[in-house]
């Protein structure tokens, strides 16, 4: 090899970064006699390909300071950096750079300032970049849709995507699946009929990302006869497809048919995943088969060798919960190759509240004391428990607890659709303008569903 030769240095450092060789990246770029702006990107996309980020903004700054000036191949790739670490002080250092030397900004450079932020959080900051680009493409468009879903601005998301197609610009997959996940937590029927229809209009329905993300949300609306449809019209399924439509079923209450569809795609060839298993879960849950969840759970670990997570060990609990197996799932919980978290004890804690269980309740509290300090949620579970079962005394302690304390009750919120408007209710809310009528029709409800099964009513200490 000439030694003289950057393009040659530039790339063996490439070639071992593909390797995942870094120590022999890092001792060729050591050895070069002169470094262009070229080799040092070589160098930090070794780093961030390998995936020590720290690593290589560390390069930047030692880049900059030995007097090579970054270009925009430098600077876009130094921001993506930035965005996967949720770095904004980094990220707002690196964007300082670009605006202090007056760089040209172009839109590659444009839309990773602006992916920065939103990956960073900086939400404003991201609508004010974007508002002062002068040319906006479909990736730019996408990366603001995607990041406004991302951070909890569902309906900032979805009048941007309008803007977008109001502009003619062709929404591409990226911009398709974000909105389609927004539509499909946004509990509007008709949002999520309204965007089903326009990607079936685009025939995006061919896309494999696409498809499986209009699936969710049609099954997540409550519409499992058109995510069965689109799931069998698909030409080409991978696992996510297969997951979505598992878990679609699972949780609208068709067990059978998702454990069906699960030997469709083991008989097909596909290779099931960690979510393929919480659906089979699920299914199991809200079937309640505990013997054929617990099969299900061994399968996983003995035939499939997947490992499971948090959310496999949540949904035996859950498992055992529903079918009112309190003691099992404590003992379950005990045995647990993982701490367990809020979720778990949470769902001991609602179980214990069903069935009246003191002893497990109080256990379950202690645990989410520890674990979500700042919460109240629980003590107000345990209150109702103590109520419901005679326990008078324990109820005012806990609520004095509360109170010393400075723990506020948290309101819960419902949510329903009535001709297209979502309407929010919150417990003795009087705000709604026809609340008269709302709560003449929910006691006329109660004093016809008293004769159902008072005992159950009574149990839960409503």
């Amino acid at each position: 090899m000439d030694t003289k030769d950057p393009i040659a240095y530039n790339c063996l450092i490439s070639a071992y970064s593909k390797s995942g060789d870094v120590l022999a990246a890092r001792k060729m770029f050591d050895e070069m006699p002169e470094r262009s702006t070229a080799s040092w990107n070589s160098l930090i996309s070794c780093y961030a390909g390998n995936g020590d980020y720290q690593e290589a903004l560390r390069i930047f700054e030692k880049m900059k300071d030995e007097k090579c000036t970054p270009n925009e191949i430098t600077l876009a790739l130094v921001l993506s950096i930035c965005a996967k670490l949720g770095d904004l002080d980094a990220g707002l250092s690196a964007k300082k750079f670009i605006d202090d030397n007056n760089l040209y900004r172009n839109t590659i450079l444009s839309t990773a300032v602006l992916e920065m932020y939103l990956k960073c959080g900086a939400v404003e900051e991201a609508r004010q970049e974007f508002d002062k680009m002068n040319k906006r493409d479909v990736v730019t468009w996408s990366a603001v849709i995607a990041g406004y879903a991302q951070n909890g601005r569902p309906d900032e998301a979805l009048e941007l995507f309008e803007n977008m197609k109001s502009e003619n610009i062709k929404p591409n997959d990226v911009a398709l699946v974000s909105i389609l996940s927004v539509c499909a937590d946004s509990g509007s029927v008709k949002a999520c009929e309204e965007i089903g229809r326009y990607v079936e209009s685009q025939g995006m329905t061919s896309n494999v990302f696409v498809a499986s993300a209009l699936l969710d949300m049609y099954s997540k609306c409550g519409n499992i006869s058109k995510s069965r449809q689109i799931f069998l019209n698909m030409p080409k399924k991978d696992t996510v497809t297969w997951n979505s439509m598992i878990v679609g079923l699972a949780t609208n209450g068709l067990s059978e048919d998702a454990f069906a569809v699960y030997k469709q795609m083991i008989e097909t060839g596909g290779q099931p995943n960690d979510i393929t298993f919480i659906g089979l879960l699920t299914a199991c849950s809200h079937a309640g088969l505990v013997e054929m969840g617990l099969e299900v759970f061994r399968h996983m670990k003995v035939d499939h060798e997947i490992v499971p997570q948090i959310e496999h060990y949540a949904c035996i609990v859950d498992l055992f919960c529903r079918s009112g197996r309190l003691k099992d799932a404590y003992d379950f919980i005990c045995g647990m190759e993982v701490e367990p978290n809020a979720v778990i004890w949470g769902s001991l804690l609602s179980a214990s509240r069903i069935h009246m269980n003191i002893e497990l309740a109080e256990l379950s509290v202690k645990k989410l004391a520890k674990l979500d300090p700042d919460s109240s949620w629980f003590y107000v579970l345990l209150s109702n428990i103590y109520s419901s079962t005679g326990h008078w005394k324990e109820a005012l302690n806990v609520q004095k607890m509360m109170q010393d304390k400075k723990m506020q009750k948290v309101a819960a919120y419902s949510w329903v659709e009535v001709d297209n408007k979502l309407h929010r209710f919150l417990v003795g809310d009087m705000s709604h303008p026809r609340n008269t009528d709302v709560y003449g029709t929910v006691n006329g409800l109660a004093m016809q569903s008293t004769w159902v099964d008072h005992d159950f009513d009574s149990g839960l200490g409503l």
